[in-house]
């Protein structure tokens, strides 16, 4: 064999070693493409299992697709490569023997917008959120919209005395109960929350208080004007039985999950007030 024969043939056979060493990159989730993936957790971190996750396409002819999170708290939805996308994920709870469909927050403010996906796909992640605002809806205090917390409704108005007079500041005290856990399992005990509002002119106002961490509570009230402090006494629904506190919870809304928080409206259920 000649010397170009040769060396022909050790460059071919090198080029075989080098093909035969090549290391093609894998994929440790073998995603499909156009995969939406990501996980849920709770507030401490912890992933959250049988979450629901459903993704819209906005603009398409009720186009979308929905995965449940598994034992790690981890969902992967493949969807089609036309056409941008929402998405959404809801928790089931039950609390006070009434089922709640919570929706869930995500990890960042901008991933509640429309988005594409690449064909290399992107990352949702998604965390239970006890209160803060719900970037994708408008917030309205009257109807307790747009707050993943819930909202209560007081009423300045007695059947007995007359009602407390504009420039009265109230406060009130959402006291957990003994024992008390928030929708989400973790506990509530010793953490207290005070909110005010302050009485305007005319009769029967009616104030709300927006975004309050859903569990069960003890509510105590207490009015200061001109720099005298009264107690409030409260009534739960009608304006004839009043006391000297009132336990509330945030019931559920009913219904298989919509895009607000899950709870009920604080016009079905609202608070009179009188001081004493």
């Amino acid at each position: 064999m000649t010397t170009s024969r040769l060396t022909a043939f050790f460059f071919f056979f090198a080029g075989l070693l080098l093909m035969s060493c090549e290391v093609t990159p894998m994929n440790p989730d073998n995603a499909q493409p156009y995969t939406i993936s990501g996980t849920v957790k709770d507030a401490a971190g912890n992933p959250i299992r049988g979450a629901r996750i459903r993704v819209e396409n906005p603009n398409g002819n009720n186009i979308h697709y929905t995965a449940t999170t598994n034992e790690a708290g981890k969902y992967s939805v493949t969807v089609s490569a036309i056409g941008g996308y929402k998405i959404y994920a809801w928790k089931e709870s039950v609390f006070e023997d009434q089922v709640y469909q919570i929706r869930l927050g995500m990890a960042n403010e901008s991933d509640y917008d429309a988005f594409n996906v690449p064909a290399s796909g992107t990352t949702k992640d998604f965390v239970w959120k006890l209160s803060g605002r719900i970037p994708d809806r408008v917030a309205s205090k009257e109807n307790g919209t747009g707050y993943f917390g819930g909202t209560i409704k007081f009423i300045n108005y007695n059947a007995f005395t007359d009602e407390m007079p504009a420039g009265t500041e109230v406060s009130v005290l959402f006291t957990p109960v003994a024992e008390a856990k928030y929708l989400d399992g973790t506990s509530a005990v010793g953490k207290t929350i005070e909110r005010k509002f302050t009485i305007a002119s005319g009769v029967g106002q009616a104030y709300y208080l927006n975004d309050i961490p859903a569990t069960k509570y003890k509510i105590t009230i207490s009015s200061l004007r001109n720099g005298v402090k009264k107690a409030v006494h409260v009534a739960s629904g009608s304006s004839d039985d009043f006391l000297a506190s009132a336990e509330y919870y945030f019931k559920s809304e009913g219904g298989s999950g919509s895009y607000e928080n899950g709870l009920i409206s604080p016009n079905e259920y609202y608070f009179y007030l009188m001081s004493k």
